[in-house]
Parts: C-alpha cells; sequence; structure tokens
C-alpha cells in the first residue's frame, strides 16, 4: 500500500467512526457562538410568559364526576341491559353540552356558561370542570351541568320505558280479545292455552318496566360532586415560566441554527482553508482594544504573556520553518476587505521576529488608507512615496523603533497608487532593502477593493493573507485567493484573525496568564542584533549582513520612540 493510499484509508476510517462526533461538535460550535442569541431569546420567553401571569386575572377551576352504567331496565322482548361500551361513554360525552342541558342550566343559572368534559383513564367515568373568577361560581356551575345531565339522561330514559310500557299494553288488549273471542271452543283449547300464557308474560313485563320507571337513573349517576377549589389553576407564574422558558429556549436554538445556516462568514480553521487553498499559519484570539481604532495597540509588546502575543509568536514560528525550505525575506501582508487587522498583524508580526534577534524592517505600502506608523507612534507624512519620487533618500525617512525594529512609512498619499508602486522604482527598492534586512514586511491594502496588493505580490518571496473570524466572507476569501492566483502570488498562509472562545478554539495554556498592563516600547526587553536563534540561523543561510541604512548621515529623522 503507498502512502497516499494509507493516508486516504485513515482518513476515511477517521470520517467513519468519528462521523457522529464530529456532527456533534460542529452543533456545539453553533450553539457556542450564538450562545447570547439563545439566551436572549429564552430569556425573553421567560419574561412574556411571568408577564402575562402576573397581569392575567385568577380563574379557578372545579370538577364533578359522574358515572356511565347500564341502566338497570329491561327491553321490551326482556332482553337484560347490554354493558357500557366506550361508544356510550363518548355518547354522553358529546350530550353534556347538549343544546337540552344547555338550556336546563341556562334557566337555572339565568346566562349560559361553557364547561368540558372529558373520560378520566379511560374509565366509565366523565369528568364535568367549569372555569370561573370565584371558586363557588366554579362549582356551581359544574354541579349544575352534572345535575341538569343527570335529570336530561333519566326523562331520556323514562319516556323509552313509557314508549314500551305502551306497546305492552297494546299487546295484552290485543290478546285479551284474541282469548275472549274463543271462549266456549272446546276444539282450541290448547290455542288459548298458548295466548293465556303469552299474556301472564307480557304483564309481567309490564309490571317490571313501571317498576324500573320509579327507580331508574337514565344510565349515568352523579357520584363526586364539586367543591369550591382553594387555589386557582391559572395563572400558575411557576409552570407558565418553566414553559415559557422551555418554548424561547427551542424558538433560540432554532433561530440560531437558521441564523448560522444564513451566516457566510468565516468562523473555523478548516472553512478557511479549504475556500483559500493555503494553510492557516496561526490562530490570534481577539482583543478587545482592537475595535477602537483610534488606539492602536502592539499586544505582543504590551502584553507579552497573552493568549495573542502567544499566537503570533506561533505564526512566527511557522513562517521560520517555511523559510528553512525557501527564500523567505519579503512578506507581503495583506487581506480580502477591510479593516481584518493585517495592519494589525504585521506590526506584531515584526516585533516577536525582532525580539527574537531578527533585524526586521516594516513598510507601508498602503498608500490609501496608511496607518502602520500609530502603532509605533511615528509620523507617516514621509516615507514611500518621498523615497519614490526622488524626494528624499531612503535613509533618512526610514525611523528606528528600536535595536532590531525600523519602519518605512508610507508618506504623502499621492493620486494615483496603484501606478506608483508598479513602477521600476519600486522594484529597485525592495532589492535594496532584501540586502540591508533580514526579514522585510509589507502592509499593503486590500485585495478585493484595489490592486496594490497584486501589484506588490510580484515584487516580494510570499504573501501572507489575514481573515478576520466571523467577518470575512466565504464569497470575499474565494475571490480573494482568485485574484492572487491569477498573478501567480506567492501564498506561504493564512492567519485567521479575531478568533473568539465561541468559535470552538480554545486558547492559552493557563500558565498564569495575566492582562499585563501596557508598556512603552523604549522599554522592550529585545535581544540585541545576531544573538537570539533566529539571527543565528538568518546568518547561516544568508551571511553577515552588512552595515544597515545610512543612519550615520546624521538625518534628523533617525529617532528611536
Amino acid at each position: 500500500m503507498s502512502l497516499a493510499d494509507a493516508i486516504h484509508y485513515r482518513r476515511k476510517r477517521m470520517t467513519t467512526e468519528f462521523g457522529a462526533d464530529q456532527a456533534l461538535r460542529t452543533y456545539l460550535m453553533v450553539v457556542r457562538r450564538r450562545a447570547w442569541w439563545i439566551a436572549c431569546v429564552a430569556l425573553l420567553g421567560l419574561a412574556t410568559s411571568i408577564g402575562l401571569a402576573l397581569t392575567e386575572p385568577k380563574q379557578y377551576s372545579a370538577t364533578a364526576q359522574l358515572l356511565v352504567q347500564p341502566s338497570g331496565t329491561s327491553t321490551a322482548l326482556g332482553n337484560a341491559p347490554a354493558a357500557v361500551t366506550p361508544t356510550d361513554v363518548q355518547t354522553d360525552l358529546q350530550l353534556v353540552t347538549s343544546a337540552p342541558v344547555q338550556h336546563a342550566v341556562s334557566d337555572h343559572l339565568g346566562s349560559r356558561p361553557t364547561v368540558s368534559a372529558a373520560e378520566v383513564a379511560q374509565t366509565n367515568i366523565i369528568a364535568i370542570s367549569a372555569v370561573s373568577p370565584t371558586p363557588a361560581r366554579a362549582a356551581l356551575i359544574a354541579n349544575t351541568f352534572a345535575r341538569a345531565f343527570v335529570s336530561y339522561e333519566q326523562r331520556v330514559a323514562i319516556e323509552a320505558l313509557s314508549l314500551a310500557e305502551g306497546q305492552l299494553r297494546t299487546q295484552i288488549r290485543s290478546l285479551g280479545r284474541q282469548i275472549a273471542s274463543l271462549k266456549g271452543q272446546t276444539s282450541v283449547s290448547s290455542e288459548s292455552a298458548a295466548l293465556l300464557n303469552q299474556e301472564a308474560v307480557q304483564k309481567e313485563q309490564l309490571a317490571q318496566m313501571q317498576v324500573d320507571g320509579a327507580v331508574t337513573t337514565g344510565g349515568v349517576e352523579f357520584v363526586t360532586p364539586a367543591q369550591p377549589p382553594v387555589s386557582p389553576s391559572s395563572p400558575k407564574p411557576v409552570q407558565d415560566g418553566a414553559l415559557g422558558l422551555t418554548v424561547g429556549l427551542i424558538l433560540g436554538l432554532a433561530g440560531a441554527f437558521i441564523r448560522d445556516s444564513f451566516d457566510d462568514t468565516l468562523t473555523t480553521k478548516e472553512a478557511t482553508e479549504r475556500l483559500g487553498g493555503s494553510p492557516v499559519l496561526a490562530m490570534v484570539p481577539m482583543v478587545p482594544s482592537w475595535k477602537r481604532r483610534e488606539q492602536p495597540l502592539v499586544v505582543s509588546i504590551s502584553q507579552p504573556l497573552s493568549p495573542a502575543a502567544e499566537a503570533y509568536r506561533s505564526l512566527r514560528t511557522s513562517l521560520q520553518f517555511i523559510r528553512q525550505e525557501r527564500e523567505l525575506r519579503t512578506i507581503l501582508v495583506t487581506s480580502p476587505a477591510a479593516t481584518e487587522g493585517k495592519t494589525s498583524t504585521i506590526a506584531n508580526l515584526g516585533a516577536v521576529f525582532a525580539q527574537a534577534g531578527e533585524r526586521v524592517l516594516l513598510v507601508s505600502c498602503d498608500l490609501r488608507r496608511p496607518r502602520l506608523g500609530k502603532f509605533f507612534g511615528l509620523d507617516e507624512q514621509t516615507g514611500l512615496t518621498s523615497v519614490l519620487l526622488g524626494h528624499r533618500q531612503l535613509g533618512a525617512v526610514v525611523q528606528r523603533v528600536n535595536d532590531t525594529m525600523w519602519v518605512l512609512g508610507a508618506g504623502a498619499v499621492p493620486s494615483n497608487p496603484a501606478e506608483l508602486l508598479s513602477g521600476k522604482e519600486m522594484r529597485q527598492l525592495f532589492a535594496v532593502l532584501r540586502t540591508k534586512f533580514d526579514l522585510v514586511l509589507i502592509d499593503s491594502p486590500p485585495v478585493l477593493p484595489v490592486t496594490d496588493a497584486a501589484v506588490l505580490s510580484n515584487y516580494v518571496d510570499g504573501t501572507l493573507l489575514v481573515i478576520a473570524a466571523g467577518q470575512t466572507r466565504r464569497v470575499e476569501l474565494q475571490r480573494a485567493a482568485e485574484k492572487l492566483a491569477q498573478v501567480n502570488a506567492p501564498v506561504v498562509g493564512m492567519v485567521l484573525n479575531e478568533v473568539t472562545r465561541q468559535s470552538g478554539y480554545g486558547y492559552g495554556y493557563g500558565y498564569g496568564y495575566m492582562a499585563d498592563a501596557e508598556v512603552p516600547l523604549a522599554r522592550v526587553p529585545v535581544p540585541a542584533p545576531g544573538r537570539g536563534p533566529a539571527a543565528a540561523s538568518t546568518g547561516s543561510r544568508h551571511g553577515r549582513r552588512g552595515a544597515l541604512l545610512p543612519y550615520s548621515m546624521g538625518d534628523s529623522s533617525d529617532r528611536s520612540d
């Protein structure tokens, strides 16, 4: 089996064995990302249900019970009454609220209240429930309906017995006439005896019907009268609140999954790598102060023990591994769209490389909205454009941050940035910078709005694409990757920026992390050039660099912040 086949087999096996766990993890990540959404909807359901419960008037419920049983009467033919069937119970349930019963209740109460009738646990018992604002009224309504229904059933039963009695009396009179017509005839004595016997049986049935009519209940017995309740049946704030919370939680979960299905922003490392076509070299946690654009922060310097600073050091390590295999002195840092953190990435990446002992230059090639200098408190009025237009020398505009890091500001914003960046002067400038610094990091405008990044990608050894989790859209990353591929840009990887715990990725090792107070740049301890491990490896690859830019010229722009 080849190595490729083995890898394919292993991935297939992992998919088969852990597919359910992966799906569950995906669902949990959705819930984690939308936790506030779900909580708000659940609390809204709880508040609504409790609010309605507290404002709703109190209602009391009382219940009377009836027993459905055989009527206890014999039919006209002398057969025993049949047993009660489920159909008989369901029929009586419908008759409880029939028009004759309601009419009788109305005559007694002076109104027509509503009740509900239900079978009790598949038995022959019928529960009649009434609701009223007062306990006594609820019990009165339930008992009135129960008695009216019993009376109605008795009246119907008595009417049926009366009809049967009339039929028997007619038959008895007919038999009497037949017997009278046969008197004195000796030849029909047997026929006369039979008629007399039949007459005696029917008279016995008539007597039994008369007895049944006196004691009949109509097949329904009033067994449990309703009692005035001591507590209201509604509202019930605790039960209503629990129901509202449950309904709100279900709606919140449904809304979270629906919203997530329509959300096309990137939140996971896997989706970013699949759509961008490059590996994610680092995932940088969200730093709250990044949202305040007027206060730029180099977190790897001001908070060196924070998870974000550790993520930038991880990015530095990944790039150092890449540099072991290929030449990577100039790196372009860009993003698909604006406000995705490319400038903060380049500032922090330059800081961690400088802390490793490498001589780093940060170049602000965003000639439309330059912002790199603000991270270090530097003025960008003179810089790259001044050199490209021949107004100033390169050594006069490069500004020192500390012993191992410098910044080349953007300079005056030109009217034709793309044309200025695509000139031969720009290519020559990068060739000079490659010989003077161990690493040159270039900040450029976003890929999609303008062509500056595509132009600059031709001058560098590698391009780093910054993606903002929860902000960059899938289609934006796809278009940016396609645009860079069209110009053969050497994309070395991506950075998933502004990652939160809701994205499903933990960060930090728990080794006593604390939010360090901001440290002035001048007080940050940085290894001297050539003494850090990165500098040693750089020296072994490229040899010892010559002098840096001619700061000995004494230009007034040489300063350390």
